[in-house]
């Protein structure tokens, strides 16, 4: 039966909310032609739509629900909040010190936190303490790496990573912020050489996040630090993706390069909206009130900044992750069975498959040239990334399995039964793929 069929009620919905909402969604990633399902509720490893469809969810709040949707540790401990204390204070608060301390003994580089309301305004605030800490400008970026909308990183996203992600945005902004090659060390020692002492930083997801879900090669990320330290510049790893998500103490702990700065966010708020700045001390003390104009750093603000029902919130899911590290290993192995079987099934179908990943975190790729998949750049030059979010996702959709970006994350609450069914979705959904 055709999407359109079974989703009358999102139609409605739709058609409404683009009378008053440009293009009828306020993040543009959610919208797929022709046009998204409407979640009514969530629970476990599942979504339902406003028409009563159920679908096997792989995007998990953008893969914030290391546990599924309504974990239950932190449903009670809000309810509980809520009822007995209130929700939204606009001050200091007991849960905010809590949830710091826990950031502080689980990420291996962090020494000191800030919290704030969203990944994107950690990770302009990461740029921003980097250059006052350098007093230097320029900031490098890799190609097809995703740090948020902010005006400095808002260049490179998307292929093709030459073309200008937006409207808007100052050319002098643009000259600060250059690209470097995802694991290609020789093309980004290059960039760096060019720069020079007029580094500030380079901000990189350790594991690439909308360019594939790549882990970043141990030796490169070593160079790249040894690099960076030695034109003074400073290293920036945004594991707001991958931080709690492959491993308690993120990415680095994996590969043991410690960053000089870290921004979190996803799994760190236990489901509620959260930003943090993590990691050497002496620079995060820049933005501290003891410091007077022009000697400060200006971060903070946010109305909802350490609010402390995702402070609460937060710490539940840092303890339960703390107490049972073995569920790492777990969710790698069940994305591991998947990845093969996913590949497996294009090869029965006549299709070719990769997929790439690390840890919980994978994703599907339509290949049109042979070879490795190493950066975003593989993935634009190689494979048909342009379905992955149109007729893929429809046809996924339809079968009754949400994905985005023809991939995502398992949460402890995904089972065997899951996953199968998944496979069986997209044996079906490949018999009408068009590439």
């Amino acid at each position: 039966m055709r999407y359109e069929d079974k989703r009358v009620g999102s139609k409605t919905l739709f058609e409404r909310a683009k009378r008053v909402i440009p293009g009828g969604v306020c993040h543009n990633l959610r919208f797929f032609p022709p046009y998204p399902f409407f979640v009514s509720r969530a629970e476990g490893a599942y979504l339902w739509d406003v028409d009563g469809n159920r679908y096997v969810d792989f995007w998990m709040g953008h893969y914030a629900h290391i546990f599924g949707h309504g974990f239950s540790d932190v449903a009670k401990s809000v309810s509980d909040f809520i009822t007995n204390r209130g929700y939204h204070f606009g001050l200091v608060n007991p849960e905010e010190v809590e949830l710091a301390e826990l950031v502080v003994e689980v990420v291996p580089s962090a020494e000191a936190v800030k919290f704030c309301s969203s990944g994107t305004e950690a990770a302009m605030y990461a740029v921003r303490l980097a250059r006052a800490y350098t007093g230097r400008d320029v900031v490098l970026k890799v190609r097809g790496g995703w740090h948020g909308a902010s005006t400095d990183l808002s260049k490179g996203i998307s292929c093709p990573f030459d073309v200008d992600e937006s409207m808007g945005i100052p050319r002098s902004v643009q000259g600060t912020t250059d690209l470097i090659y995802f694991n290609d060390w020789e093309k980004t020692c290059e960039v760096i050489d060019r720069y020079g002492d007029s580094i500030a930083c380079a901000i990189v997801e350790p594991v690439v996040g909308v360019g594939g879900f790549i882990p970043a090669e141990k030796e490169y990320l070593k160079k790249f630090k040894e690099k960076l330290h030695e034109v003074g510049a400073l290293l920036i790893f945004d594991e707001v993706i991958s931080g709690f998500r492959v491993s308690l103490g993120g990415y680095q702990e994996k590969v043991e390069v410690y960053p000089d700065l870290t921004v979190l966010g996803k799994v760190l708020g236990g489901g509620f909206p959260i930003g943090a700045v993590a990691g050497r001390k002496e620079i995060l003390e820049l933005s501290s009130y003891e410091r007077s104009k022009p000697e400060r750093v200006l971060m903070g603000g946010g109305t909802f900044s350490c609010n402390p029902i995702s402070m609460l919130a937060g710490a539940v899911v840092l303890k339960r992750l703390s107490e049972d590290r073995e569920l790492y290993h777990t969710l790698e192995v069940m994305t591991l069975r998947l990845r093969e079987a996913l590949e497996q099934a294009g090869e029965e179908m006549g299709v070719p498959v990769k997929t790439t990943g690390c840890g919980s975190l994978f994703m599907v790729h339509f290949m049109k040239k042979e070879g490795r998949i190493n950066s975003p750049d593989d993935v634009c030059e190689k494979t048909y990334w342009q379905v992955r979010d149109t007729d893929f996702r429809r046809l996924m959709a339809e079968r009754g399995v949400h994905m985005i970006h023809a991939g995502g994350a398992l949460s402890t609450a995904h089972t065997e039964a899951d996953l199968e069914f998944t496979v069986e979705a997209f044996k079906d959904c490949l018999r009408e793929l068009r590439l």
